[in-house]
């Protein structure tokens, strides 16, 4: 059986203001937003979507909350960009806390991360394929 990823889900206080937070730092556009704000998806080939905290936890039982003065949790999202200096400077812009500054990899890749309102970790690197 083969099976694919469908999606990246962050949970968040307030779904309809983190999906205008990465329209602002990262120029990503809104999908659909369902009714009572419940749900915010965001377009793209793996799609992006914001459920508020209080919807999730009616259905799962607990889990970390990402905020912005704790330490991030173990995952990041990763945000391409052919000019990787610019698309920081505006997320940091935008409110994004700066984490690592742009730097390049041995691999040629530059990269650099911020962590978004909540507190997420957010790579934004230039487009890289494995060899």
């Amino acid at each position: 059986m083969k099976t694919g990823l469908g999606g990246v889900i962050v949970y968040v206080p307030d779904a309809v203001e983190a999906a205008a937070f990465y329209e602002r730092a990262f120029g990503f556009e809104r999908k659909f937003v369902a009714d009572g704000n419940d749900y915010c998806e965001m377009q793209g080939d793996v799609p992006l979507g914001f459920v508020r905290e209080e919807f999730v936890q009616q259905h799962l039982p607990e889990f970390v909350k990402n905020r912005p003065g704790a330490r991030p949790a173990g995952f990041e999202i990763i945000v391409t960009s052919k000019d990787v200096d610019a698309a920081f400077a505006r997320a940091v812009q935008a409110g994004a806390a700066p984490v690592a500054e742009p730097h390049d990899m041995p691999w040629g890749q530059r990269v650099s991360y911020v962590r978004d309102l909540n507190g997420v970790l957010v790579e934004i690197c230039s487009p890289w394929s494995a060899p």
